[in-house]
């Protein structure tokens, strides 16, 4: 009896010593957000970062989604940043034509990229999982990427673009912690998830959400996962999500 107590204990130690407080060892995938940091600079969603960040070992990488003037899906954190970014901040948040859009120069000097650019891109960097954000349409990012989408990790905005998501066959959707629905969704899906065939499994969480009531009661209650954004620096993991975090997005973060 006591050496199988003993053997329990020394598989069990790796467990208990795989986090510290100082600098977190679990497992978890880095996420370049928007493309990934390049020369510093941060949500481009530009080509050049999206090919660094594979030359760098990443295989997450993140870009945000937007639709152009002509109803064309492209990567951009949002128009008003993009405007900005690219020159135009006169522009405001008017979305721009693809012309106009594929005309510009990311700080004067990085490439703007088609939904068709980052497919083909992912076509061709068969290791690689492609994340979004911003949209969560199954339609729209069915019809751009239906090649690739078993390779897709999709961030949801409703409960409804959740289950159909999950529904059309995408690789893995996280619910954001952003959405609409959030709260209701919750304590459906969540709290009470045992009277529901539709659990998530998976949340995107900011950092912050370790201080909201609901999250402390859900946490002591239910067994979910985390993808939490946007961390640089390791100190900044809050300690109540360590144990539950699989993926974290990061500007600039190396990699384990």
């Amino acid at each position: 009896m006591r050496t199988a107590i003993k053997t329990f204990l020394l598989l069990l130690l790796p467990l208990l010593f795989s986090c510290s407080n100082n600098e977190v060892t679990c497992r978890y995938e880095l996420i370049a957000h928007s493309g990934g940091a390049i020369d510093g600079n941060i949500y481009t969603n530009s080509r050049e970062a999206m090919e660094q960040a594979a030359d760098k070992g990443y295989r997450f990488i993140e870009l945000d989604l937007a639709m152009t003037a002509d109803s064309v899906l492209v990567a951009a954190y949002s128009w008003e940043q993009f405007n900005e970014i690219s020159g135009y901040a006169c522009k405001r948040d008017t979305a721009p034509t693809l012309q106009e859009f594929l005309s510009r120069r990311i700080y004067g000097r990085y490439t703007p990229i088609t939904a068709d650019d980052i497919c083909a891109f992912f076509l061709a960097n068969k290791n690689l999982t492609l994340v979004t954000d911003k949209i969560s349409d199954a339609d729209v990012l069915e019809r751009y990427f239906a090649p690739i989408k078993s390779r897709m990790m999709v961030e949801a905005f409703t409960h409804s673009d959740y289950i159909t998501l999950q529904g059309r066959g995408f690789g893995k959707v996280l619910y954001s912690c952003l959405a609409t629905d959030i709260d209701e969704t919750l304590l459906k899906h969540l709290l009470l998830h045992r009277l529901f065939g539709d659990k998530i499994e998976t949340l995107a969480l900011h950092t912050s959400a370790v201080d909201y009531p609901a999250f402390k009661i859900i946490d002591a209650l239910c067994d979910y996962r985390v993808a939490l954004f946007t961390i640089n620096d390791t100190t900044e993991i809050p300690e109540a999500l360590k144990k539950r975090i699989d993926y974290i997005y990061t500007d600039s973060l190396g990699l384990q």
